[in-house]
C-alpha cells in the first residue's frame, strides 16, 4: 500500500491517495478533480471508492465531479448531511471562490460494521465526532487518516456548526487508545506519528479546547 498527500486549496487541505496494486482509494478530495482524474489516468489505477472523515466545504469539493466522471461508490457518515449542506455558505464566509457541488447520493458509514473493505485493504472506520456530528478517522495499514479531529500538533477545532467541544475531547482520547507509532495523516499539515501529535495535546483535553 502506497500513501501520497495531495495538499491545495486556500486551507492547504490535504487529500489523500491511497494506492493498492491498481486500485486506489481518495480520501477527503476537497477540491482539484481534473488534477486528480488526470493523475489515476496516468498511473492506470481503477478508483474503488471515495471515503470521507467529514463534510465540510474544503473537504468535498471534489467529491461529485469524481463521483460523475467515475462512477465510484462515496462513503460517509449520514450524520453529515447538514454540515455537507452549508458548504457554499462556509465557502463564501472563508472567501473561498470554487462553488461546492454538495453529492447527495453516499453509502452511509453509521450502517456498516466498524470494519469494511475497499480496494482490497481493511478499513476500520473509527467514530470521532467533535469537529462535526459525523466524524470518522480511518485506520488503514498502520495509517490513520484523521480529517480535523486531530491535526499534526493540535486538535481539530470545535467552533463551527455542528462541532461539540467535548465529543472532541472524547474523540481525541479515544485516539490515545491506538498504537502510537501508526502514521498519523491529517486533514491539514504535516503526516507525523500518532504519538507525536498526541503529546503536544492535554491529556483531559475538554478543558483545552
Amino acid at each position: 500500500m502506497i500513501v501520497e498527500r495531495l495538499p491545495g486549496g486556500p486551507w492547504g487541505q490535504n487529500t489523500f491517495l491511497v494506492v493498492n496494486g491498481s486500485q486506489a482509494l481518495l480520501v477527503d478530495p476537497g477540491g482539484a478533480a481534473d488534477a486528480i482524474l488526470t493523475l489515476l489516468t496516468e498511473r492506470q489505477l481503477s478508483l474503488a471508492a471515495i471515503i470521507n472523515t467529514h463534510g465540510h466545504f474544503d473537504h468535498i469539493g471534489a467529491v461529485q465531479q469524481l463521483l460523475d466522471v467515475t462512477g465510484t461508490t462515496f462513503y460517509i457518515s449520514a450524520r453529515e448531511v447538514p454540515i455537507m449542506k452549508t458548504s457554499n455558505m462556509l465557502r463564501f464566509i472563508f472567501k473561498s471562490k470554487d462553488k461546492v457541488t454538495v453529492p447527495t447520493v453516499f453509502t452511509d458509514l453509521d450502517l456498516l460494521p466498524e470494519c469494511i473493505e475497499l480496494a482490497d485493504l481493511n478499513i476500520r472506520c473509527i467514530e470521532t465526532p467533535g469537529h462535526t456530528p459525523g466524524g470518522y478517522c480511518f485506520l488503514i495499514d498502520g495509517h490513520l487518516f484523521s480529517g480535523d479531529t486531530i491535526l499534526s500538533k493540535m486538535s481539530g477545532i470545535a467552533d463551527l456548526p455542528g462541532g461539540d467541544r467535548a465529543a472532541l475531547a472524547r474523540s481525541i482520547e479515544l485516539l490515545r487508545t491506538l498504537p502510537q507509532e501508526v502514521t498519523l495523516h491529517p486533514g491539514h499539515g504535516r503526516d507525523s506519528p500518532l504519538g507525536e501529535a498526541l503529546s503536544s495535546i492535554p491529556i483531559s483535553a475538554a478543558d483545552s479546547l
